[in-house]
């Protein structure tokens, strides 16, 4: 790509999320998981209000049609996203992704590329675990925004020189820069994000979304709520580009979920902070002010909640305001683990309130993880022995091998406890259902009999445990078609009634 100095000020942006949802569970289903895209729903929102005369567009490369995943620049699959440039006419394509669909961000920036003068920037925690890389693996790429991107992308827009932009890499022929990318410095992060304006919900289709399956695999329209932006946390497995933890007022949270309620009829809402109650104060203001209002939501808390800072209170009052499903980070039942990746999760308070979680009739998942860098087989055992103490297994079976993304901390610690690097940079290429290859400490033979016994004990092998889950998602509001959606992607096989998938349970 020529390198530029500066991007003349855009009139049309198409903004474009990069996935393969169907690699995301791998498999290819009729039913697939699709989350409306947050991140770009704000970039337009904040640009938009900066430079009013620019028209914004967002499409999900995954949901553009069934077969919109071939590597083939020219193939008729691509018709409807080529069609979509040639009529939109964008003079920025802005792609967001993460490292797990590199390959589908290659795709599409080689099919703007084909089709199109735009030019192309790329986005999204991609950006900040490639760094410079990514120019050599998206050879189409022109510009990069690292970090939080709101005030970035915006100054992009409006034609402002590249180098005097913060929070950009970019190509130059200036024979300074390696490998012909410039690295400017980051960008200040904003402080106050109550200031920021409500994601561009008119620019997606909310019906289209609800006919796909949200991140708690029901139907429905989808209100997704960030109420902090970073992490006061520091788990060595977790990539963050974010440098520190903002969080948004409780009014400011109540008056978007009002005004998605008000405006686009969203009764469900699915909340994906990293750790929604890190501030215990705020969350039950929020709760309180829903109640208050009598508005009748539900809540989803789909990422995480840190099981040892939560309160009996806070899961009440939780449930009271609409709570109908929280899902627990645990991610090892081994202390040893714990420190290695400096969670520090004090696993008999997390104990105490996922069981009383469990006895209040909503629906309740414990993450949990083996292939920890110097896991041995007993330490991964120690997981499972820790997940027989609750009384209920977990709803969804989320127990999964560790994945290493670039970016991440646990990446070097893997290397000095002797990993081989090629190997482990491949595991961020796999789905969450690809089998594990082992470890150094942990065989191969015996991660799959870890995964064999989850199941039969807890998970999808177990029948008891899946009607348990059955009776609860019924009594949360689940309809039979949507707990058969569910479990045809869990199971990778199409379910046709719940009937049939008590009776594959026990098979």
């Amino acid at each position: 790509m020529p390198a530029r100095s500066k991007m003349k000020p855009a009139a049309r942006v198409l903004l474009v999320e990069a996935n393969n949802m169907g690699k995301w569970v791998g498999t290819t289903m009729p039913y697939e998981v699709h989350i409306p895209p947050l991140g770009l729903m704000y970039l337009a929102s904040y640009a938009r209000k900066a430079l009013p005369g620019v028209e914004f567009r967002i499409v999900e490369s995954s949901l553009l049609s069934p077969d919109l995943s071939s590597r083939d620049v020219d193939s008729p699959r691509d018709d409807r996203f080529i069609r979509i440039l040639n009529e939109f006419q964008p003079d920025v394509v802005g792609i967001r992704s993460i490292a797990f669909f590199l390959e589908e961000l290659q795709r599409i920036a080689g099919l703007v590329r084909a089709h199109s003068d735009a030019t192309i920037v790329a986005g999204g925690p991609i950006v900040q675990a490639y760094k410079c890389r990514l120019f050599q693996e998206v050879p189409e790429l022109e510009i990069a925004v690292k970090g939080e991107g709101e005030r970035v992308f915006t100054d992009l827009l409006s034609g402002l020189p590249l180098p005097a932009i913060a929070g950009l890499l970019y190509r130059t022929d200036d024979g300074v820069a390696e490998d012909g990318v410039a690295e400017n410095e980051d960008q200040l992060e904003a402080a106050d994000i109550d200031s920021l304006p409500v994601p561009a919900y008119d620019l997606i289709d909310l019906d289209q979304y609800q006919r796909q399956l949200s991140y708690a695999y029901n139907h429905r329209r989808q209100g997704i709520l960030l109420t902090s932006r970073g992490c006061a946390y520091h788990c060595t497995f977790c990539f963050t580009h974010w440098k520190g933890i903002r969080l948004r007022s409780a009014a400011n949270i109540f008056e978007e979920i009002r005004q998605l309620h008000d405006q686009h009829g969203i009764e469900d809402f699915y909340v994906v902070d990293d750790i929604f109650n890190v501030n215990a104060k705020r969350a039950l203001k929020l709760f309180d002010l829903i109640v208050a209002a009598g508005l009748k939501v539900r809540l989803y808390f789909v990422n995480g909640l840190r099981a040892d800072i939560t309160s009996e209170e806070f899961v009440d009052r939780a449930i009271e305001a609409g709570a109908v499903w929280f899902t627990y980070a645990v991610e090892s039942g081994a202390d040893e683990i714990q420190r290695l990746v400096e969670k520090r999760l004090d696993l008999e308070k997390a104990r105490r309130i996922i069981a009383y979680t469990q006895r209040q009739n909503v629906a309740v998942n414990v993450s949990t993880m083996y292939g920890f860098p110097t896991e041995t087989r007993e330490l991964a055992q120690r997981t499972l022995d820790w997940l027989s103490e609750l009384p209920k297994p977990s709803l969804l079976p989320y127990h999964f091998c560790l994945r290493f993304f670039p970016g991440c901390e646990v990446n070097q610690q893997a290397l000095e406890a002797g990993w081989d690097p090629g190997r482990l940079e491949l595991t961020s290429r796999f789905s969450y259902n690809d089998m594990p290859m082992g470890t150094p400490t942990l065989s191969k033979q015996d991660m799959y009999g870890i995964q064999l016994e989850y199941h039969r004990r807890f998970g999808l092998s177990n029948p008891a445990a899946v009607d348990s889950a059955v009776r609860t998602l019924r009594s949360i509001g689940y309809s039979d078609t949507e707990i058969v959606h569910m479990y045809s992607v869990l199971k990778r096989k199409v379910i046709h009634n719940v009937g049939d998938l008590i009776t594959a349970a026990g098979n």
